[in-house]
């Protein structure tokens, strides 16, 4: 019933998107036998099934518009496409991590065009649920913590325009599922597909607009943002007992950070930026007595840190792609985090000024720390 569901809501979004932009949209159905990656022992083998978790199975529907170059930015990202997709996946041993349903978002651009081909790349973002995940009942599970993660997909598309309504597509497609340390453990799936593609489109073939493209000067900038959010981190009760209880404690994260940029043009912008964090679990430590766990508390001050980064956006038109490799200049001497950190991200701006994001801290480019929530404002043309 829950799938049925989700399906007729999409199905009602996608009329939606249909009546507004009637010429140009289209459907696609896309099949992806997949290959999961053994990066953790529960992948591995060490599940109550005693099997490797080696393939997945899954489908998704998508929503897809197409930019036609009646605006300028359309023509100078190469005519991109972008939509809505819902994807239903099952692994090859049942009863183990669960049949994933995403619901997400995409964005498509074109490498390569000509007559009939179309080389395209693909990139997803959305929120996987219907997980088996970590619990008291298996506590085996380190690939996934909670009943909620993030959906990531990255692909590579080539098609082929078959008739005036259809073309057929072929990529290959490389998934992650993470919940961004919001639960513990939360090792991640990594999933390697290849994609089959059915495409229909209602309008026939179409002459795309050439326009003139904006025009921008370099100018610099300044991103002032406030982030917030939580980590979790599992804890044993009692270590000593066969039947090992576990408890899961959330811990907020939250800070302020600010970024000179210089923005190149309408795509790029590279700069410095200094954050201020707050971590509520630095230096907190436990010990168990009588089965109970008893906290010695870090001073507050003790839980803030110090950080600077390069910070690199890449603009498409009111959507950004933030890319931030940094170091901690200050932070607890218990904290055994890695003092170089990533973070990756996105913001969508509501205006030249406002915007919102959300990003994933991480460190050895792997380990999930925590996400940000994000909001923030911006100052063009700085010293003019």
């Amino acid at each position: 019933m829950r799938r049925l569901l989700l399906l007729l809501f999409f199905l009602q979004t996608g009329l939606y998107l249909v009546a507004q932009k009637e010429n140009l949209n289209s459907y696609s159905l896309y099949l992806k036998p997949g290959w999961v990656i053994p990066t953790n022992e529960y992948v591995s083998g060490t599940n109550p099934a005693n099997k490797p978790i080696s393939a997945i199975y899954s489908a998704s529907l998508r929503f897809e518009h197409q930019t036609d170059g009646s605006r300028g930015w359309h023509q100078m990202y190469n005519y991109p496409s972008y939509g809505l997709g819902i994807y239903f996946a099952k692994f090859s041993v049942p009863n183990q991590l669960g049949n994933p349903i995403s619901l997400y978002g995409f964005l498509s651009s074109t490498i390569y065009r000509h007559n009939r081909f179309l080389l395209k790349t693909d990139f997803s973002l959305g929120i996987a649920f219907n997980w088996e995940h970590f619990s008291s009942s298996n506590t085996l599970n380190v690939a996934m913590g909670g009943p909620l993660s993030c959906y990531i997909d990255a692909a590579l598309m080539a098609y082929y325009n078959m008739s005036t309504h259809f073309d057929l597509g072929v990529g290959l497609a490389l998934s992650h599922f993470s919940n961004g340390a919001l639960k513990m453990p939360n090792m991640g799936i990594n999933v390697l597909s290849p994609k089959i593609i059915f495409k229909y489109k209602p309008y026939e073939n179409f002459r795309l607009k050439i326009t003139e493209k904006p025009y921008s000067e370099s100018c610099f900038e300044n991103l002032t943002t406030f982030f917030f959010g939580a980590h979790d981190v599992q804890t044993v009760i009692n270590p000593h007992q066969e039947n090992k209880s576990y408890e899961n404690h959330s811990y907020l994260v939250f800070g302020l950070d600010d970024r000179f940029l210089r923005r190149f043009n309408l795509k790029h912008s590279l700069g410095l930026g200094i954050g201020i964090g707050y971590n509520q679990y630095v230096g907190t430590e436990y010990r168990i007595e009588n089965d109970k766990m008893v906290f010695s508390d870090t001073p507050v001050m003790q839980r803030f840190n110090l950080s600077a980064y390069i910070s690199y956006e890449y603009r498409i038109h009111r959507l950004a792609i933030l890319l931030e490799p940094g170091i901690y200049i200050y932070k607890n001497k218990n904290d055994k985090s890695k003092n170089f950190f990533q973070r990756i991200g996105f913001r969508h701006y509501l205006s030249e000024s406002v915007f919102y994001g959300v990003s994933l801290r991480a460190a050895n480019f792997s380990v999930a720390q925590y996400i940000e929530w994000t909001i923030g404002y911006r100052i063009n043309d700085i010293g003019r």
